[in-house]
């Protein structure tokens, strides 16, 4: 059976490539050595596969049908999708994994969540912004899987908690010798689009990550209004919380954290045996 060997969280925020001016370089310095430390977990465990919980930002998928959960089934994947994010657009090719996503489906299926099945996506950058600088040589096999972190109603964070557990479920009923890594993408406190942009909420994000990596049972409690005054872009927390309903039980770290660039930018892993 397949085995889940690594489990991480980072921001997806495509001012890293498209404005990475942004940040100074101290920050920078931060940044790298963040990155670098999710990138050595991720080569110590010998993971061969990558999960991606992310949500998607109208270019894979339509604000006229945008699931509350969805699967990738694709074999390959192309992105960034964008042409604005300071990456060649559709210059990275990337091998998906279309066995662990049917056993996903079906699981799901068992399980009572009714899963959509995108047959063809463009990688935009809540796929993509991670891991350009997680996996920079694009050598593994990937399985995105979407979540509706932007349009009301959006699944509860408890709900989402639970389809992380069901994923890791699959993973370790699925009939394969692949090892498994796992990573949620987006957050932590920020907002687009709105009069609070740029604002950031520190106090929110810690204990946010407090829960998370208690793995709380209170994950499972966040709920819409005490997200919604933090920031729409906020929302994104679910695949945190995805990636911790997978491993349930499991503790984790903080790699990094630091208000800047406009969002709570942060990285956590789990201690994954």
């Amino acid at each position: 059976m397949a085995q889940i060997v690594a489990a991480m969280s980072a921001v997806h925020t495509p001012l890293l490539t498209y404005m990475p001016h942004m940040a100074d370089e101290a920050m920078w310095a931060k940044i790298n050595r963040g990155f670098a430390t999710l990138q050595d977990t991720l080569k110590a465990s010998g993971a061969d596969t990558l999960v991606v919980f992310s949500d998607e930002h109208f270019n894979a998928l339509s604000p006229r049908c945008y699931p509350s959960f969805s699967v990738v089934t694709a074999e390959t994947g192309v992105g960034p999708i964008e042409n604005w994010v300071g990456i060649p657009q559709n210059s990275i090719k990337v091998r998906f994994a279309p066995e662990l996503a049917e056993t996903v489906l079906t699981e799901g299926i068992h399980k009572g969540f009714d899963l959509t099945r995108i047959s063809e996506a463009g990688l935009d950058h809540g796929f993509f912004g991670t891991l350009h600088f997680l996996t920079p040589h694009w050598d593994l096999s990937y399985l995105w899987l979407i979540q509706n972190c932007v349009l009301s109603p959006k699944p509860s964070v408890g709900r989402c908690y639970d389809f992380g557990r069901m994923v890791g479920e699959a993973i370790r009923s699925w009939e394969s010798s692949r090892r498994v890594a796992l990573v949620g993408t987006g957050g932590l406190s920020h907002a687009i689009g709105t009069p609070d942009t740029g604002r950031i909420d520190p106090q929110f994000d810690q204990w946010f990550l407090d829960l998370l990596c208690a793995n709380s049972p209170a994950l499972r409690e966040i709920t819409d209004a005490q997200i919604d005054p933090i920031g729409n872009g906020t929302h994104e927390i679910r695949n945190w919380v995805a990636v911790a309903g997978a491993v349930a039980g499991t503790k984790g770290e903080v790699v990094m954290y630091e208000p800047m660039m406009g969002v709570g930018f942060g990285m956590m892993r789990f201690q994954i045996a």
